[in-house]
């Protein structure tokens, strides 16, 4: 008990100190930015501003550019003071800064120039949100069933409706840009159940499932009577850890992570021959696993739309995994007179790519925290994961994704 007590008293201090350091180099809210007043610097002379907010009864101290760049600085007094680089003419720079937030705090406009660790980049602190994730699943090889007439056959694909699928964020971002993140994504959703019955003149109506490249093969089939049912589920869960760094040049910001993503998958793809009397009399089944882990990388752009808080974004990610994939088929006929299962295992290199694009509202809260509202559009590819009928497919997963987020 003591040594629980003694972990949580420091972890407690550690958040108290990372806070007061986040709040140290925190920009104000723009709405905390009417106390502009045009100051006489040494070096730039006239032109140059200095936002003098309060905090708590005491006024920010002026602080010394650099280059002509927006700096961040501590005086003596604990506040932090934001200047501008100086422009052509007499008027003094006052203009609100705005807002352009990407789930990692404000963003001051006045940059010309790209810029690594510029302050004005971002504010430092904790930072995390959720996204709610509409989205379903597609396949290469999507096979409920085959219908097959004397003449031709007919396909039936297994059907997925669009489903919540979360995924959630937290990190921690330096004054500097530089910072860690940790991404969790889950997909768990079922297919719609697919039932055919053969008749005269559409028969047979028969599953065939493909293992270790096609050199197993294993199938169910229903003839004129019987019922075939075919369901199919499929569960994603991915976890990355990425040291990440935000880079701005002008109006746009773009934050960059590198890392380790580890993840598994598991696939139940299963067809049951019923008799006219409901009795079963074959059964074919495919399970499919992974588990893998290896580097990903990813990429997010916000660009602000005028000085409004709203703007656009794009997000992308590459992983290679090095991947153990176990598969079972399974195969019973003539109502469990017959029962054999195939097993393949073997390492392998699977791939995923990610992409989305939206539009966002970001807005300041208080002195030193920030939020964000994201809406848009994702595509997630699963390149060589397996589908219902075999283990090479390619898994795609689309839909329409709403997020928001804090940094503080």
């Amino acid at each position: 008990m003591n040594c629980f007590r003694m972990i949580f008293a420091f972890a407690l201090v550690s958040a108290s100190q990372n806070l007061c350091f986040s709040q140290s180099c925190n920009c104000e809210s723009p709405s905390q930015w009417h106390n502009c007043q045009p100051r006489t610097d040494v070096r730039y002379g006239p032109t140059t501003s200095v936002w003098q907010g309060y905090r708590g009864g005491h006024t920010m101290q002026p602080a010394v550019p650099y280059q002509g760049y927006a700096n961040c600085s501590e005086p003596e007094d604990g506040y932090s003071t934001w200047t501008t680089p100086p422009t052509s003419g007499s008027a003094p720079i006052c203009a609100d800064p705005s807002v352009v937030v990407g789930g990692y705090g404000s963003v001051i406009d006045s940059s010309p120039i790209f810029t690594l660790d510029t302050f004005a980049d971002s504010l430092g602190g904790f930072f995390g949100g959720i996204d709610f994730l509409w989205m379903r699943a597609n396949f290469d090889q999507n096979v409920a069933m085959i219908v097959d007439p004397p003449v031709g056959n007919t396909l039936v694909p297994f059907d997925y409706d669009y489903e919540l699928s979360p995924r959630a964020w937290l990190g921690w971002q330096s004054c500097s840009g530089t910072g860690f993140r940790a991404t969790y994504f889950r997909f768990d959703q079922s297919a719609n159940t697919e039932a055919v019955t053969a008749v005269a003149g559409a028969t047979p109506v028969y599953l065939f499932v493909y293992g270790a490249g096609g050199n197993l093969s294993r199938n169910a089939n229903a003839n004129v009577g019987q019922t075939l049912v075919s369901d199919h589920s499929l569960t994603l869960n991915s976890l990355d850890f990425e040291a990440t760094q935000v880079v701005r040049w002008k109006r746009s910001r773009a934050l960059f992570g590198l890392g380790v993503r580890i993840a598994d998958m598991h696939q139940t793809s299963r067809g049951d021959v019923f008799n006219p009397d409901g009795s079963l009399e074959e059964t074919v089944r495919n399970e499919l696993k992974f588990q893998g882990a290896g580097p990903t990388a990813s990429a997010q752009l916000t660009r602000g739309i005028g000085s409004s808080p709203f703007g656009i974004f794009a997000t992308t990610r590459g992983s290679l995994l090095v991947s153990d994939t176990e598969q079972r088929i399974y195969e019973m006929k003539g109502a469990f007179t017959t029962e054999l299962e195939d097993i393949a295992i073997q390492r392998e290199v699977l791939g995923n790519v990610e992409f989305g694009i939206g539009v966002q509202y970001g807005q300041s809260i208080g002195r030193s925290a920030g939020m964000f509202f994201r809406a848009g559009y994702e595509c997630q590819l699963w390149l060589d994961a397996g589908g219902p009928v075999d283990s090479h497919s390619t898994i795609g997963l689309d839909g329409i994704t709403f997020a928001t987020g804090v940094q503080f």
